[in-house]
């Protein structure tokens, strides 16, 4: 019977996917024709999970889904599904909650045992090697196990498959509060304030400890609670160790240690967006060193290399390539000595040496070091055309929806060219088709957007459309948002990951608190804090701040009690009840240069739009411009005077 399963991953569009298509594993593609195989068959559903740019993942195909004994174990007892967690977040998710609950961690790998039948999960944990070590039975030791409970316990598997689904769906509802939202934001931000403050590390800077991660939505709060050392702290030490390519830019996933000196090496677009993002605003209040640099290289590394030719901006870059020996291991593409740098003075700058900092390998994770008297991009660029000649790591060329509009989001804010090429880019890509997708990847277009998908989308294209007055942009976020809000909407209060669309699995998944990115429903409630920021008296404005108003307090309770993994939705949620401001200014097609200066000036609160339209009754007349300032729905008089163009 094994024999007459193939591997059905050649066709799929995830790099990730396609990765394992060459495996001795019958691999499937989540799908009902994988989850009806297994019915039929009689035997249990391993769900394995993972993401191209995985390090563990590619190193567990290695030792064992390569392995032809391995594999044929798994072909004759299981029907194997692999899964790209970037392609289908519900999924991942779901099982992601089982693997905590089981384990009280996660990660990826993710390889979880399902109940065909029901979908439930039974068994889930992460990687596991080949040979017993690491206190974990081998692969092939916890496949026997769990086949032989299959055929033995079936009673007990059910049973207990019941048991963690009822747990995921009790975390998956909320805790709802009775307090108003004002209440809510202002004993969340203090709770988070408290939180964030005790795991500060006020050595090395960023939050906590080993593994480090950079953490942008904490960063992002602190800086609206005026908490402005250590964010300058965070983001220069982070911009200076070995978290960020100090050659082409770009920030890596995380790092191994509390100093920042080793990332883990893969780079995703979501965290260079995030950190843009922050980085930019940092920029704004005058605080921090790094941040024209860091900016300026990530933007030029985005448009080096991950724009996508048909629009919009690929997703991640492997951390593993292949080195010098042929094999291929993680961070060859980044590691130097000496002998390889072939300049002592690039070596002091860059921190490279005999001994090196990486696993005690000689190697040196590059790092910035004051060096006087230096021409410091003759020494990045001479390290950099050396790099070029290295195998690269491979990239994840999929174009997906939610990361690019959170980029665009970032970019909207950015002055320099760089930003305007990519978020042309990405608009390009947004407005060629007509429904809100989760990926594409050349010609191949992928499954339904997530709830994410399109709540980054119209938040890009809302700010992108009012920063360069584009109303085809403004005109489809506005679809967006009345799609998001007929789909995903629960009129009891909050959102759905998922439409009606996507695999019914046991539990519908909501996404509320923060995980490396923000969660979802935190970019719907910014998104409709911003559009009655814009427009108060839109005839759906009270719609807007119900649904706004709903979803937070649906989930208000664990706001104030885990206010650290929720600072997107409590920094959103304080726009709904801190006044904002907005300077409309309408021209005759060229905005006075004082506008400029009032965009780089302006708070989290504060947006300007300049146009050559009039909108709800601002006309400009006769006059080559003129400009109002309005906190929601009460304007000031016109002014016609460029020196009044500031904030109050």
């Amino acid at each position: 019977m094994a024999d007459e399963i193939i591997n059905r991953l050649d066709g799929c569009t995830s790099p990730y996917l396609i990765q394992h298509a060459s495996n001795p594993v019958s691999w499937q593609p989540w799908d009902e024709e994988a989850i009806k195989l297994a019915k039929k068959l009689g035997r249990p559903l391993l769900v394995s999970i993972g993401y191209a740019a995985c390090h563990w993942c590619h190193v567990m195909e290695h030792e064992s889904f390569n392995d032809e004994q391995t594999a044929k174990q798994m072909n004759e007892s299981l029907v194997c599904i692999k899964v790209d967690r970037e392609e289908l977040p519900d999924v991942d998710a779901l099982y992601m909650a089982a693997c905590q609950i089981y384990s009280g961690g996660g990660g990826w790998p993710l390889n979880v045992f399902v109940d065909p039948d029901t979908l439930k999960p039974f068994f889930a944990g992460t990687y596991f090697p080949p040979v017993q070590r690491y206190n974990k039975p081998s692969w092939g030791q916890l496949i026997e196990s769990v086949v032989q409970a299959w055929q033995d316990q079936r009673e007990q598997i059910i049973n207990s498959s019941e048991l963690i689904t009822e747990q995921i769906q009790k975390l998956s509802i909320g805790k709802e509060s009775s307090q108003d939202v004002e209440s809510l934001v202002k004993e969340s931000i203090l709770a988070g304030l408290g939180h964030t403050k005790r795991v500060y590390d006020p050595v090395n800077g960023g939050i906590g400890g080993a593994p480090k991660f950079p953490h942008p939505m904490e960063m992002e709060g602190l800086l609206r609670a005026g908490e402005r050392d250590i964010v300058s702290h965070s983001l220069d030490v982070m911009a200076t160790r070995g978290l960020f390519d100090h050659l082409a830019g770009g920030w890596h996933r995380y790092c191994v240690d509390a100093e920042w000196a080793v990332p883990h090496f893969e780079k995703m677009l979501y965290d260079n967006a995030l950190m843009l993002a922050v980085h930019e605003k940092a920029r704004r209040l005058g605080i921090g060193s790094q941040n024209d640099r860091a900016v300026g290289l990530t933007l030029e590394w985005i448009c080096n290399e991950m724009l996508d030719p048909s629009g919009g901006v690929w997703s991640t870059l492997d951390a593993d390539s292949v080195g010098e020996d042929g094999k291929s291991e993680e961070g060859e593409f980044y590691l130097w000595t000496p002998e390889q740098a072939e300049d002592t003075v690039a070596c002091e700058r860059f921190g490279i040496t005999e001994k090196g900092n990486f696993e005690n390998s000689g190697r040196s994770v590059l790092s910035l070091h004051e060096v006087s008297g230096l021409d410091d991009e003759d020494l990045r660029i001479h390290l950099l055309e050396k790099r070029s000649k290295r195998a690269r790591p491979g990239t994840d060329d999929k174009v997906l929806t939610a990361w690019n509009g959170m980029l665009l989001v970032a970019c909207a804010d950015l002055p320099e060219d760089d930003a305007k090429i990519i978020g042309q880019h990405i608009c390009k890509e947004f407005l060629s088709r007509k429904d809100v997708l989760r990926t594409r990847r050349g010609e191949a277009l992928g499954g339904p957007g997530f709830l994410d998908d399109y709540a980054w989308a119209a938040l890009g294209l809302l700010r992108w459309g009012i920063r360069w007055d584009d109303k085809e942009c403004l005109h489809r976020s506005h679809e967006i948002t009345s799609q998001l809000l007929k789909i995903f909407a629960d009129p009891d209060g909050g959102f759905w990951m998922t439409s009606a669309d996507h695999t019914e699995l046991p539990v519908r998944q909501r996404s509320v608190s923060d995980s490396a990115v923000p969660g979802a429903t935190a970019v719907v409630v910014e998104l409709l804090r911003t559009l009655l920021l814009l427009w108060p008296d839109h005839s759906q404005a009270d719609e807007w701040r119900e649904t706004a108003e709903k979803a937070v307090i649906s989930v208000g309770g664990d706001l104030v009690a885990r206010a650290g993994g929720h600072w997107a939705l409590i920094c959103a949620a304080q726009g709904l009840v801190e006044p904002g401001q907005v300077w409309f200014i309408h021209h005759s097609g060229s905005e006075p240069a004082e506008v400029e200066n009032l965009r780089r000036t302006s708070a989290w609160n504060q947006l300007v739009v300049s146009t050559c339209e009039s909108m709800s009754g601002k006309d400009r007349g006769e006059a080559e411009w003129r400009g109002w300032l309005c906190e929601g729905m009460t304007c000031r008089l016109a002014t016609m005077d460029a020196s009044a163009l500031t904030w109050s």
